[in-house]
């Protein structure tokens, strides 16, 4: 049985490349500008917190209790979580799939806490008392954590659209051979000619003559 042709070939779009990682240095030069929420009682730890993110440079807004709809252009968000923290599931913001970098703030590290803000999705945590000292390096290793698990969720997504790709591909292949009665390497060139030719996909082709025989193959019942 031949095999099909794996090599890409000319009619077919590559994945667009993921953003290269930033460096330290640019997270930093970035964080400088940022703005972020802060979720958090008015307090001396409250006090703490706004007080040593403007002195880095960020741009802080400061609410409690927390809000379902983010402030405008809010880039990374520093949230109390408490004993109600179950009841904040609720927010669309606070996910494992999360796009903005969540910081959790916490009383004690025990399991249970740390169980919670990692099912919560939190990217980093402080503790209370809350210090000045080493809130930039949380910041800056909590945006860099973030930033990897969305390049590993866009490299697992078209990893999936391509195995997607490829068995629309053989299905077509097999379904084109029996009906020509050619070997699956000549119904593959068939395909590739075909999107050449109508500046497409493979992909697409594929799709298209798999849609069109589910159609011949179940017709509509006349009424």
């Amino acid at each position: 049985m031949a095999e099909s042709p794996a090599a890409p070939h000319p009619g077919q779009r590559q994945a667009k490349q993921a953003q290269a990682p930033r460096s330290t240095l640019e997270l930093f030069r970035h964080l400088r500008h940022a703005c972020i929420t802060i979720f958090h009682p008015e307090d001396e730890n409250r006090e703490v917190l706004t007080q040593q993110l403007h002195r880095i440079g960020c741009q802080t807004v400061a609410l409690w209790p927390p809000v379902a709809e983010l402030p405008a252009q809010t880039e990374l968000v520093i949230f109390l979580l408490d004993a109600q923290a179950s009841a904040k599931k609720k927010l669309p913001w606070l996910t494992p799939e999360s796009a903005i970098p969540l910081i959790g703030v916490l009383d004690y590290e025990n399991p249970t806490t740390l169980e919670t803000a990692t099912a919560l999705g939190c990217h980093g945590m402080l503790v209370r008392p809350l210090q000045a000292k080493g809130l930039l390096s949380t910041l800056i290793l909590t945006m860099h954590h973030c930033q990897q698990l969305k390049t590993l969720r866009k490299r697992n997504q078209r990893l999936e659209e391509k195995l997607q790709a490829a068995g629309e591909i053989s299905a077509a292949q097999a379904m084109l051979a029996h009906a020509r009665g050619i070997s699956a390497t000549e119904a593959y060139k068939v395909l590739r000619e075909q999107a050449m030719l109508k500046r497409v996909t493979v992909e697409d082709i594929a799709r298209a003559l798999l849609q069109t025989d589910g159609l011949l193959s179940n017709p509509a019942k006349p009424r």
